[in-house]
């Protein structure tokens, strides 16, 4: 709201000049009345105004006098508009005030419509000027912040009449509003101090200097301030979340950055969780918990599963662990730090994984929450990382089809050179350098029958071939194919023969 001065000498002027058209609709208020040119500049000085009617002719100082006595004691940058009022059209004292400035000439009795463009048009440059000047001022305090920022240390005392904003871009609006720097153009259209209040930007958010008295005119309220940015950037086509941080020059201990990061990572966190588009800093506070309670109690486990799963190429085992994990991260609420942390934990997993199997996935890549160009919330969140996990797991599949064949026929063909030792599928797993269950899948469709159907098949047919072609003892041939125990031996090849080793032996001798 802009004041106004109301200089002439004429009462019904004084008394009646507001009557004339909605003054404050228009954004003004007239805060004071004087009578001539020197009850004016005794008034001014002690307390300034932003636009002043001043009429020419008045007793004791008229208004070219007036011009001059103001001209002289006030800074040019400072002083207040003025419109001349006159009673008769009066060009050469038009001409004359020019000379100090004078924005506009009005002709007594002043017409409403012409008042009220006027007005208009001063409140226009009106708010240039006041941008100009709280850009000037703003300047040097965010200057001031970037070099608490870098250098971690300082005394804040000069910035505690100021808030920083964060706005945290989550989308683009139904019809995209394009790129990421229209969001700036947009937030500096109703920034006091527009670009000069700016501070940084990454990845999603954007952040500004703000003195405490813009809130002035939002009763004093950061939220209401917060919800007329939110939707101005709503208009313009993007969807943003808005939060003001209070608090952050008001406090003394810790390092600057360490609590500009921790105010700001309190408000990606509570964006990330919720739906409101404005973020109150209670709302912000909440989000803190004590370290062990915003940690994956059971992380090892699940990043354990995830490998695993991917080695025996189990979807529904995957799919289970997935759940199960995002099911704590909902529960615990975790703050993004963790998140973060997360994040890179199953990145690298992941490419350890694709490392095993010896094949790469071109498009995988981190998901960095702090870098990306729209702030992910719980949602978009989840179906990236189950993406990316999925997109891992068809490589693997792919890899592992391709393969098949060939891990199947290499183990067939150790056992083959190995089935009179002490083996399991373990060791021909190790040997083929994959994992067990898969090498078990990959046996059975070689072969038709499990591992240990096939080396017990082998061990047996050498057993008939020792005891038809040497004069071994039962126990020998038993050790000699493989066999820990004759005993076990025995069992296993009358179940496969239909007789005992010596009623096959002796059945041979009887040919």
């Amino acid at each position: 709201m802009y004041s106004i001065m109301i200089v002439d000498d004429e009462k019904t002027i004084r008394s009646h000049f507001s009557r004339i058209v909605d003054f404050n609709g228009l954004g003004f208020g007239i805060s004071a009345v004087a009578k001539n040119g020197r009850d004016a500049l005794e008034q001014l000085a002690q307390k300034p105004v932003d636009l002043i009617f001043l009429d020419v002719c008045m007793p004791v100082l008229d208004g070219l006098g007036f011009l001059k006595a103001l001209s002289e004691s006030v800074e040019a940058e400072k002083l207040p508009y003025v419109v001349m009022l006159s009673g008769y059209s009066d060009f050469g004292y038009a001409r004359e005030a020019l000379r100090y400035g004078v924005k506009d000439y009005l002709v007594k009795p002043v017409d409403e419509e012409e008042v009220e463009r006027l007005l208009i048009k001063l409140k226009e440059s009106l708010d240039r000027r006041a941008s100009r000047e709280t850009g000037s001022q703003i300047g040097r305090q965010a200057e001031l912040v970037m070099k608490l920022f870098h250098s971690g240390n300082g005394s804040r005392k000069e910035l505690q009449d100021f808030l920083v904003l964060h706005c945290v871009a989550i989308s683009p609006g139904q019809e995209g509003a394009g790129r990421m720097d229209t969001v700036r153009q947009a937030l500096e259209e109703k920034m006091p101090g527009g670009k000069e209040a700016f501070l940084r930007n990454r990845g999603s958010v954007f952040s500004y200097l703000l003195a405490r008295g813009t809130l002035d005119e939002y009763q004093r309220s950061s939220m209401l301030f917060c919800r007329h940015i939110a939707y101005h950037l709503k208009q313009r086509g993007w969807v943003c979340a808005v939060s003001v941080d209070e608090q952050l020059f008001r406090r003394e201990e810790g390092t600057f950055r360490s609590q500009y990061d921790a105010g700001l990572y309190r408000i990606m966190t509570e964006v990330f969780w919720g739906t409101d588009l404005v973020i109150s800093e209670d709302a912000a506070a909440r989000t803190e918990q004590a370290g062990e309670e915003r940690r994956l109690k059971n992380e090892a486990f699940y990043m354990n599963e995830i490998r695993q799963a991917m080695a025996e190429r189990d979807a529904d085992r995957l799919a289970a662990v997935w759940q199960e994990m995002d099911r704590e991260i909902a529960q615990k609420r975790l703050d993004v730090v963790n998140l973060q942390e997360i994040n890179y934990r199953i990145y690298y997993l992941l490419l350890d994984i694709l490392a095993e199997e010896q094949t790469e996935c071109r498009d995988l890549s981190p998901v960095d929450m702090r870098d990306s160009q729209y702030f992910p919330r719980k949602d978009v969140w989840r179906t990236e990382i189950w993406r990316q996990i999925s997109m891992v797991f068809s490589q693997v599949l792919e890899e592992g089809r391709r393969r098949t064949g060939d891990v199947g026929e290499k183990a067939v063909a150790y056992v083959g050179g190995h089935f009179r030792e002490s083996i399991t599928l373990k060791d021909v797993a190790e040997a083929c350098y994959v994992n067990a269950a898969y090498l078990g899948r990959c046996f059975q469709k070689a072969t038709g029958m499990s591992f240990r159907q096939y080396l017990t098949g082998l061990r047996i047919e050498e057993a008939k071939r020792l005891l038809l072609q040497t004069d071994k003892r039962v126990y020998e041939i038993a050790e000699e194919v493989g066999f820990a125990e004759s005993k076990y031996f025995v069992m296993k090849f009358t179940e496969s023969a239909g007789c005992t080793p010596a009623e096959y032996r002796k059945q041979d001798l009887q040919k």
